[in-house]
């Protein structure tokens, strides 16, 4: 029988593990294969980069003159390559797309020079100011926003020797340099996309900006500078752990959307790529892409991808990508994709496709629902292979199921109603009630029960 098939679905599924979410490759990452053959690093170096599309820079007297590489793999990271082909003394960093070789000594602490760097950036072909075009030190992080003549100025305290600069606009192939860490001034010119015939498009998922930003709590939060930093660089790159007081208030600076977290700790609010393992937000946790793990909020979580996991927030979540795990919400849950798991709430679950359970003291909404609806008030489903129990209303269009309430309403009924009031347009199933109205029999029954 229809219905039995249905539950013993539902009972599989949720029994089974959850899928994780597909997440988008960060530059160390991206896995590619080499073929190395006794050719010079440096052209090793540049295949590397040609083939995972990320930028490279590093100083010239850097690598050793006579260094040759033979090495070969196949679908390895670019982190995994990078340690086996450069020297021991050699280190690296990134940031979003950019990736600079440095000296290991470099990288520690010594006394820090005041300098500053001024200048512009243009269009390639015209000549022309490129306005509000992101220039990010990679070692530090610092990022700032070109002024409407290309301008900018960088004034801050450096350790290193040399410094490493990232420029970067949508809709512009990014430049990195590399200069030697003095007072001086530089112009940079970045090209159009379309400008590079031979360029080939990234393989790799680029998460729009402004989805999740656009809602209320993050119109309030995030900072103009912040949005056009994470539309400007390119990719993500990944972090330990980041702690902010709110979204402007991050040990990730102004690119804090540009970075995926493991740990995520939020005093009052906090904004980034994504998170890996862990989240806490004292009110709110805002993340541009996927969520994997545990991540909870005084008040409320917005994702603009995936979850893989537990999201618990006082007020409500909001996932935009598909969703595999736990929602409970004080308030609401709202998946704008596939929702595979629970939703748990205290008024209402809205959810596009549902495997699994919705349950809800007032309302439960999905287009389509494999599995449970349970609440006091309303369900409703376009297509129902399960089972919706409510003391107040069911909907659905195609019942291949159980409806349990007092007022049971489907277009199509291919399964059980049982409430007081059952109605359906069609039926082929079996109605139990005290009022049943079946429209293509033209006549409403005062029957227990009627097929």
């Amino acid at each position: 029988m229809k219905i039995f098939k249905s539950l013993l679905i539902i009972l599989v599924l949720l029994a089974s593990k959850w899928a994780s979410a597909q997440n988008t490759i960060p530059l160390l990452d991206r896995k590619i294969s080499v073929h190395f053959k006794n050719i010079p690093l440096k052209d090793a170096l540049f295949e590397i980069a040609r083939q995972a599309q990320f930028n490279i820079s590093y100083n010239s007297n850097l690598l050793p003159a006579n260094g040759f590489v033979n090495y070969h793999c196949e679908r390895k990271k670019v982190s995994e390559i990078l340690l086996k082909i450069l020297p021991s003394r050699i280190t690296f960093k990134n940031s979003g797309n950019n990736l600079v070789l440095v000296k290991k000594e470099i990288v520690e602490k010594k006394k820090k020079n005041e300098i500053q760097i001024t200048g512009y950036v243009y269009h390639s072909l015209e000549k022309l100011p490129l306005h509000e075009a992101t220039v990010l030190d990679v070692y530090s992080s610092q990022a700032l926003l070109t002024d409407s003549s290309g301008f900018f100025r960088i004034q801050e305290s450096f350790n290193q020797q040399d410094l490493a600069l990232s420029f970067s606009k949508s809709g512009y192939k990014d430049t990195l340099i590399l200069l030697k860490a003095i007072n001086q001034k530089i112009v940079v010119v970045l090209q159009k996309i379309e400008e590079f015939e031979s360029i080939q498009p990234i393989q790799f998922e680029i998460q729009p900006v402004r989805l999740v930003e656009s809602y209320p709590i993050g119109k309030l939060t995030i900072s103009e500078q912040i949005l056009i930093n994470s539309q400007n660089i390119l990719g993500y790159s990944k972090r330990k752990f980041q702690l902010s007081l709110t979204p402007g208030t991050s040990t990730n600076l102004k690119i804090a959307g540009t970075v995926k977290n493991n740990v995520s700790i939020n005093l009052i609010g906090g904004y980034s790529y994504g998170v890996g393992k862990f989240e806490l937000g004292g009110a709110f946790n805002i993340n541009r892409a996927s969520v994997t793990g545990f991540q909870i909020a005084g008040a409320s979580n917005l994702v603009g991808g995936g979850v893989s996991g537990v999201q618990i927030a006082g007020v409500l979540n909001r996932t935009k990508g598909t969703q595999n795990g736990i929602q409970v919400a004080g308030f609401g849950n709202f998946n704008a994709n596939k929702f595979n798991g629970l939703q748990l709430s205290s008024v209402v679950n809205i959810s596009k496709n549902v495997s699994g359970m919705q349950l809800s003291s007032v309302v439960n909404v999905a287009d389509s629902m494999l599995g449970v609806q349970i609440s006091t008030v309303f369900n409703k489903s376009d297509q129902l292979n399960g089972v919706q129990l409510s003391a107040g209303l069911n909907v659905c269009g195609t019942l291949n199921g159980v409806q349990l309430g007092f007022f049971n309403r489907a277009k199509q009924n291919n399964g059980l109603q049982i409430g007081i009031i059952n109605f359906s347009q069609s039926s082929k199933g079996l109605s139990i009630g005290l009022l049943i109205f079946v429209k293509d029999k033209m006549l409403p029954r005062i029957l227990f029960a009627y097929r």
